[in-house]
């Protein structure tokens, strides 16, 4: 996996042109049939393809049947079905679904609902389980890029939005997400410093092997920068969205809204944001 990473980076439109359908093959043959250990491996080659070519990216992994895998294992997690992927990995998967529906949102919202025996996944299980995980996604020291990625995806919902189908959802779960903005707010450095790229590092178990990382590490920071001078708009949009609200749900659902709200969290709110 690191090697079909590397690739990605140092190849990039080159290599995504003449080679997309071995990475096809590569994922294919891996997401959904190894350990979790193992999907950790996968998340370097979800996150190199969807960092440089989100929308090619998305466009790949769903015409070979990763998305409809990564959904079916995501609503599996969702209704706590015998043998479903452990949190770990479905963070994995929701982070490159965050990164897919960030640049293509009709893309994620076509494939909804998922019908399964114990019910259907559709966009309000979607959101919730966005909210449920976001602890869980805030693990390692990649955390906060993470936990900043569904942040931004959960905020491109509220209206004015193109992502009609779930604007209620994220309407009826804003308690809970305007906590992790506070949280985003108040954590996340204004450069964005301390968005760490995601990295795989050795289990105590397992054998370390010196290599040289110079050129890879090089490689890894000069992704993470791009992202990290994106990630400034995060407080800008968020306080267009807030200034927005009024107008795009119009005076009567606004203040029916506004009354759902903790008091608390909207202070905290506005004031992290003034600072």
């Amino acid at each position: 996996m690191r090697i079909t990473e590397y690739y990605i980076i140092v190849g990039r439109e080159v290599f995504l042109n003449d080679h997309a359908t071995t990475i096809q093959s590569v994922l294919c043959n891996t997401v959904g049939e190894v350990s979790a250990r193992g999907s950790a491996y996968i998340g370097l080659v979800f996150e190199a393809l969807l960092r440089l070519f989100p929308n090619e990216g998305g466009k790949l992994l769903d015409s070979c049947g990763i998305m409809d895998k990564v959904l079916e294992a995501c609503a599996n997690n969702y209704f706590s079905i015998d043998s479903c992927d452990p949190d770990r990995v479905i963070v994995i998967y929701m982070t490159a679904l965050a990164r897919i529906s960030l640049a293509s949102p009709a893309l994620l919202q076509n494939k909804l609902p998922i019908n399964l025996q114990v019910g259907s996944f559709g966009h309000s299980q979607l959101v919730d389980l966005f909210v449920k995980r976001f602890q869980v996604a805030g693990n390692g020291a990649h955390g906060l890029l993470f936990e900043m990625l569904w942040a931004t995806l959960l905020l491109s919902f509220y209206p004015p939005s193109h992502t009609s189908t779930l604007t209620n959802s994220v309407l009826e779960n804003a308690n809970e997400i305007f906590g992790a903005f506070v949280y985003l707010l108040k954590n996340v450095n204004r450069d964005g410093s301390n968005l760490l790229s995601y990295e795989v590092e050795c289990d105590d178990d397992e054998e370390k092997i010196d290599r040289d990382t110079c050129a890879y590490d090089s490689l890894l920071q000069e992704q993470a920068a791009r992202y990290k001078a994106h990630s400034s708009d995060f407080r800008h949009k968020l306080t267009e969205k807030l200034s927005g609200l009024c107008v795009a749900l119009g005076n009567e659902e606004y203040g029916r809204f506004m009354s759902t709200l903790d008091g608390t969290i909207l202070q905290q709110l506005q004031e992290a944001l003034a600072s």
